[in-house]
């Protein structure tokens, strides 16, 4: 049979005393992990301020079209082009490291087909009106703040810009807007000392509703001119839709996303429409009733129901996961740390009992008389 390494009341004390405070030290590391990881998901945030509006003085248009609508002739090509870089400040709230690629980023610009959505369609074919895309990759740390530098580039001929200006969406107060995006993200958490990186990519097709408005006149370096001055634009009227393609296309509601219509008035003879039609004056979270000003919109971003679903769905696919790695460390290590606590306690009150009781056994045992050791060792032969 084996020989027990450990079988001594002592030993067993030294082990049992020794282990549980390092079980004691796992379950504390444990509950602040999961301290650390409550709650799981927490969504990247990004600086809120007011969309850039679309000054009508961008678009380059041709003579007599300029004159008609009370604008200078404009340079070829005729048409809305831009290129803009902006910059927005971004924090990362969350427990785990966010990266957005930025050659796996694009969002695309969609305008609808007007003579489908007329006919009751959903706009399709779409045209493309324009491209986002992320200068460089936007690395977020956990509980760190980032620039996010995008570009947009903006490619309209003078024909999609007026068909963006149809007598429908002048009538109705505002017209509809769609956009694609696609972007690469990557993840990585570190969960009592494991570490894992997870890459995933996210695409949403967006619908929103845009209108005009005011915006201040620039000089030639960008600034606003002194005393200020107005000139007419488009703005976003509403926050962002997303989805899939066939839920936004359901759910999207300019009143939902808080377009209202305040009243009816003859529709403006600049906009062609018959003189006997009304055209409707409407309230919208983007721009300033009072000023007719762009303004924040909150929130920019709502889901579908459906997205909001699949967004709940992975939310507890991941807490599930930092669970399955936290809890079995968490309730293993306390019923270890008390069960080696009393084994050790148990042992050492033994040991102690037993070296407290050897002096009494060495005091308390009779010598044997010395004839009795004599015949023991066989010296003497018993008569």
């Amino acid at each position: 049979m084996g020989k027990c390494g450990c079988c001594t009341a002592k030993c067993q004390a030294i082990t049992g005393l020794c282990s549980a405070p390092l079980n004691l030290f796992v379950v504390i590391w444990a509950s602040m992990e999961k301290a650390r990881w409550t709650p799981v998901v927490v969504p990247m945030q990004c600086e809120n301020a007011p969309l850039p509006a679309t000054r009508l003085s961008a678009i380059s248009m041709p003579s007599p079209l300029a004159e008609a609508m009370g604008m200078q002739p404009g340079a070829l090509p005729n048409g809305l082009y831009l290129n803009v870089s902006s910059s927005t400040s971004c924090s990362n709230p969350g427990q785990a490291d966010i990266t957005i690629v930025a050659s796996g980023f694009e969002t695309t610009l969609l305008a609808p087909n007007l003579t489908d959505l007329a006919a009751g369609g959903l706009g399709k074919p779409y045209g493309i009106t324009g491209k986002i895309r992320l200068s460089q990759d936007l690395a977020l740390p956990s509980t760190g703040q980032a620039n996010m530098v995008t570009v947009t580039e903006v490619a309209q001929t003078v024909e999609e810009v007026l068909a963006g200006m149809s007598p429908s969406s002048i009538q109705q107060g505002y017209s509809v807007g769609f956009s694609r995006s696609v972007q690469v993200v990557k993840t990585c958490s570190s969960v009592l000392g494991l570490s894992s990186c997870i890459d995933s990519t996210i695409e949403l097709f967006c619908g929103s509703y845009a209108g005009s408005c005011l915006a201040e006149v620039l000089d030639a370096s960008g600034s606003p001119v002194v005393p200020a001055q107005f000139e007419p634009a488009i703005c976003a009227y509403t926050g962002q839709l997303c989805g899939q393609e066939a839920e936004v296309h359901a759910q999207l509601d300019a009143t939902g996303l808080g377009i209202q219509v305040l009243t009816q008035v003859p529709c403006a003879a600049s906009t062609g429409l018959p003189n006997t039609t009304l055209c409707n004056v409407v309230s919208a979270p983007g721009v300033d009733s009072t000023t007719f000003l762009a303004k924040t919109i909150e929130p920019p971003m709502v889901f579908t129901t459906e997205e909001q679903a699949r967004q709940a769905e992975m939310a507890a696919a991941a807490e599930a996961a930092i669970n399955w790695l936290i809890l079995p460390a968490l309730i293993l290590n306390s019923f270890f740390f008390f069960s080696n606590l009393f084994s050790g306690l148990f042992n050492l009150r033994k040991h102690l009992r037993m070296k407290a009781q050897e002096p009494k056994d060495a005091q308390g045992a009779p010598t044997p008389p010395a004839l009795a050791i004599v015949m023991a060792a066989g010296v003497i032969d018993d008569p």
